[in-house]
């Protein structure tokens, strides 16, 4: 007699839950509906609650594993950090009024490219018009660097870990310093009144992960992941349950449990996200911190008055192996439905292997006929019950915190279905937070659909508008949100540009669609009726030869194959081949129509800009009518090897100048590369690779790790250039 397995068929959905859950061990799971946020009364209630829910997670895994990218319907993406959009891009060119200068810079410098006005962003570069403050290897290098004949370094500031950002503001720096031996993170607060000798006024340490940070006018906004468990120093590989701690100037504080805020529901990779802040010109003011148990925080976007931490959602294993339960129950004959409602008694972790006893034992007496029949029944419902855990497991969770001089205070969440792509997949704009999203269904390694969103969430997170199903069967690639309007590029096969209408946020529509070859990766407001898009060119190959059906029909009545029959075949589509970098120019004057008016494509396959992935890395000016991208690209080279030459590559890494005007387009200026030969060996030179751009009056800075060169903005001839520690 055939043995029934249970596992083959009743934990199929469970497995697909531990498969999201796994996937997901380095994002922000949290559910909406989980009811207001709470505190832990004791350690012990924190030590229980953690031990339970992952408990769920063992028992589970260790049944089913798949590998990482059999399952995609958490909608992971890229770790990448998000803030509001102003009507037209917050301006790249810092004004004197804000008083974040130096008393003798002069009135036209450009700052980092942020997207909300008045919410800054660290970097790896920053300029206050007369210094600037670079990260460089182990150090951060502060150079006089206006006039540009004049620079020279002032100060270095080493570091025993790894310097990652900074922000200036006035005469205070603050560095985040990462120690990858803890690991851990350092916050430094400097006051640089005098360049040359900068003095450590506020020193922060936790252990953790740096994830992101704001700054609002004098207060900083700091976002980490802190580790729930840490490994006993007895060597025995257990773990146990650690309380966050903060040390500042030398005092360590532990976060004790009642200051702890968590949401009841169940997750499975737990993390403290934490949430600090201070004030960098008064230093007698204490640093503010929240505690959130969460999972890793995944993205973030800040506005002037809140912050919002997004992530994907995490199915709830406990309440759908209780459904699974549930309908096996009202299945199955009476005395076995009794003896399954008795393990609600039960762990929910310890259920899932007493459900399939009974199964196996009332199982077990029937014929393989009987049994065939009763297959059939359960995968219909888990079946049922996989599709609902495949909606939620696709689905991004919001919580909302207010923020304001320095104090941070929980609000509410919201859900949304589908995965954020980054930063500029988000927006606060009237009170309404505005998202897109790409919904997509991936079973077992098979992608089967996608759709692309977009929802307003009013201001208690709750969904007022929504359009979804926009391009299907493709994703969104870049966002851009400005004002009443929203613009979305999407790509499969070509590039479709959706103008979007939020002026009413209860009934949002599309205003028109642009498709051109290609996609953008990143969208810049050039003004309000005109858009930068950087991305890549892309050709259409041409189709692969038709790939014939297998031949098991047609058949005719006696059940032979007709002799005369035509096999079907497939027609695959045309694969898109991507080819050089792409910048593209649109007029959305009239959103109904709208076009592309110029571009320009880096003549070089393979050609690539770190301002695809980092929008800091984005220079523009339209007054200056100035664009600038940092740009690789490999090159073919052949040496001699005796009798033969070896073709081999290297590669040539520099900035490219663009002029951008309405009348003229886009236009190459000309190029600035930091090793000085036109075919930079850049494998010879890995210090060398520009990674970020900047100007002062008239004088173009370019900045690597290991130089700073300075150029005239129009010619672009070499003015100076200033050797940075070497790395």
């Amino acid at each position: 007699m055939k043995k029934f397995q249970l596992p083959l068929v009743m934990f199929l959905a469970l497995a697909f839950i531990t498969s999201v859950i796994l996937i997901n061990a380095a994002a922000y799971p949290k559910k909406s509906d989980a009811g207001e946020v709470k505190k832990f009364s004791s350690y012990g209630e924190l030590k229980s609650y953690v031990e339970r829910n992952t408990k769920l997670l063992a028992r589970f895994g260790g049944m089913f594993l798949y590998s990482g990218d059999a399952i995609r319907a958490s909608g992971m993406s890229e770790r990448v950090f998000s803030q509001e959009a102003a009507p037209s891009s917050a301006p790249q060119t810092k004004a004197r009024e804000n008083g974040n200068f130096a008393a003798d810079a002069p009135a036209d410098f450009s700052t980092t490219n942020i997207q909300v006005a008045g919410v800054d962003e660290a970097d790896l570069v920053k300029s206050d018009g007369s210094y600037l403050y670079v990260v460089s290897g182990k150090e951060v290098v502060i150079l006089k660097a206006y006039p540009a004949k004049e620079a020279k370094i002032l100060s270095k500031i080493s570091f025993a870990g790894s310097p990652n950002e900074v922000f200036i503001n006035k005469n205070r720096l603050v560095v985040f310093e990462n120690q990858w031996s803890e690991p851990s993170v350092a916050i430094k607060v400097y006051d640089i009144t005098n360049r040359a000798k900068p003095v450590l006024k506020r020193d922060v340490a936790f252990r953790g992960a740096y994830v992101n940070s704001r700054m609002i006018d004098d207060c900083v906004y700091v976002i980490a992941n802190v580790p729930v468990n840490d490994y006993k120093p007895d060597g025995s590989g257990e773990e146990k349950i650690k309380l966050p701690e903060i040390t500042a100037n030398g005092r360590t504080r532990i976060i004790p449990a009642g200051e702890i805020h968590y949401f009841d529901y169940p997750d499975y990779s737990y993390q403290y996200t934490l949430v600090i802040s201070f004030n960098t010109q008064n230093d007698s003011r204490e640093i503010s911190s929240k505690t959130f148990l969460t999972g890793t925080a995944q993205n973030i976007y800040a506005s002037q008055s809140n912050i919002y931490l997004t992530g994907p959602k995490a199915p709830n294993v406990a309440l759908y192996t209780q459904r699974l339960s549930d309908g096996l129950a009202k299945m199955l004959p009476a005395g076995v439905a009794g003896k399954i409602k008795g393990l609600s008694r039960l762990d929910p972790a310890d259920q899932a292997p007493e459900l399939e006893k009974i199964v196996n034992e009332y199982f077990n007496g029937l014929s393989d006929e009987q049994t065939m029949v009763w297959e059939e029944k359960i995968a219909k419902l888990t079946g049922k019950v996989q599709e609902e855990i495949r909606q939620e497991a696709g689905k991004t969770v919001v919580h909302k915190l207010a923020i304001a001089n320095g104090s941070v205070e929980y609000q509410c969440a919201g859900e949304v279905p589908g995965h954020v792509l980054n930063q500029f997949s988000m927006d606060e704009h009237k009170g309404f937070f505005r998202v897109a999203t790409t919904t997509e269904r991936f079973v077992f390694g098979q992608g089967v659909s996608s759709r692309n969103n977009l929802y307003i969430l009013d201001q208690n997170m709750q969904i007022a508008g929504s359009l979804q199903g926009l391009a299907p069967a493709e994703r969104i690639y870049s966002a851009r949100f400005m004002g009443d309007r929203a613009y979305l590029v999407t790509f499969r096969q070509i590039d479709p540009l959706f103008v979007v209408d939020l002026k009413d946020p209860y009934h949002p529509k599309v205003l028109g669609e642009l498709k051109i070859p290609g996609y953008s990766d990143y969208l810049h407001p050039y003004d309000e009726n005109h858009l930068i898009g950087i991305g890549k060119e892309v050709s259409l190959a041409p189709p692969p030869e038709p790939v014939p059906l297998p031949e098991t029909i047609p058949l005719n009545m006696e059940g032979n194959r007709e002799s005369d029959s035509v096999r079907p075949e497939i027609v695959p589509p045309p694969v898109p081949r991507v080819q050089g970098l792409k910048i593209a120019f649109f007029d959305v004057s009239n959103p109904a129509r709208p076009k592309e008016i110029s571009k320009y494509v880096v003549d070089q396959e393979g050609s690539d800009s770190l301002a695809l992935r980092d929008h800091k890395a984005f220079l523009f000016s339209k007054t200056k009518r100035l664009l600038v991208l940092p740009v690789s690209y490999p090159l073919p080279v052949r040496i001699q090897d005796g009798a033969r030459r070896i073709p081999y590559y290297q590669g040539w890494q520099g900035a490219y100048v663009f002029d951008v005007t309405l009348d003229n387009g886009i236009a190459l200026r000309g190029k600035v590369s930091h090793p000085d030969d036109e075919i930079a060996p850049l494998r010879h030179a890995p210090g060398y690779g520009v990674k970020r751009s900047l100007y002062i009056d008239n004088v173009f800075y370019t900045v690597s790790d290991s130089l700073v060169k300075m150029n005239d903005l129009e010619s672009l001839r070499e003015i100076n250039q200033i050797r940075l520690s070497g790395n």
